[in-house]
């Protein structure tokens, strides 16, 4: 009796290492000496939690005594607290909207400025970065060929790509901003959104046959077979350098005219036909 005491005060008194939940609720009502993950269900917190707290697709709401000493991460969903609480965590709290606030911050703040936070803009490049290389691989799937000529293109005229970009990039951004001033909201705003989209298309396509040219140019080889792994090395290169100070935003900036310009000028990789007269 003594020992099944014993155990059962020790079960009531030590915190929990870890919380992990998919597809249900959790209620965290005793100390968690380690981290909360749920993924697809709500989050009550009531007591301490002394690791990060990470929630996709569901809600966090705070007790009266619960507390995160770690980092709050929630996407797609929203954080409670009682009225009279301040949000009672001790590190960051992430969600959609302030990410999307300190990237915006990071894109206003001039390349030779140092962010007070280096490490929250720097993850948010190489998010960004993976992402770059998951629409490119995923792209290739499907438009090896095209990616292929524009990749072609572009190593036969460098300049005119880069022309090509500046023009397009130009042509526009003069487009919406004309549309915005002149035409009636009903047309102006449809008309700038359709000169945006087009303009994140030929950037996307282009990125992806600027790494698969660079790729290329490493690993030596145009095999079709071995497109994935050339894009793959050129993407990595390129966001290696990218990475770095002042001088990475610049070649960053260089490149995503160049691939704008490299979607223009191939037409997004159709093949050039010729007629022949005879």
């Amino acid at each position: 009796m003594i020992l099944a005491t014993l155990v059962f005060f020790l079960a009531t008194v030590t915190p929990v290492s870890n919380v992990t939940v998919f597809g249900r609720d959790a209620t965290v009502s005793a100390p968690i000496s380690g981290r909360v993950v749920a993924v697809l269900g709500n989050v009550r917190i009531d007591s301490r939690v002394a690791g990060d707290v990470i929630v996709w697709g569901g809600d966090v709401t705070f007790g009266e005594n619960g507390s995160v000493l770690g980092n709050l991460s929630v996407f797609g969903g929203t954080v409670q607290v009682p009225s009279q609480r301040s949000i009672p965590v001790a590190g960051t709290v992430s969600t959609p909207g302030n990410l999307l606030r300190l990237y915006l911050e990071e894109l206003h703040r001039a390349p030779w400025e140092s962010p007070a936070r280096w490490a929250v803009p720097t993850g948010l490049r190489l998010i960004a970065l993976s992402a770059w290389l998951c629409v490119s691989l995923l792209l290739l799937y499907f438009f090896g060929s095209p990616f292929a000529r524009a990749a072609a293109s572009a190593e036969s005229d460098w300049s005119g790509s880069l022309a090509a970009g500046a023009l397009g990039v130009a042509t526009l951004f003069l487009a919406a901003a004309g549309a915005l001033a002149l035409l009636p909201a009903a047309l102006s705003v449809p008309l700038a959104i359709a000169a945006a989209l087009v303009g994140v298309a030929a950037k996307v396509f282009g990125m992806g046959a600027l790494f698969l040219l660079l790729g290329q140019k490493l690993t030596r080889s145009v095999s079709p077979a071995r497109r994935p792994a050339a894009l793959a090395s050129g993407f990595a290169a390129l966001a290696a350098v990218s990475l770095l100070p002042f001088v990475g935003g610049v070649i960053w900036a260089v490149a995503s005219v160049v691939a704008v310009g490299i979607a223009v000028a191939s037409r997004f990789g159709t093949p050039r036909l010729r007629v022949v007269l005879g």
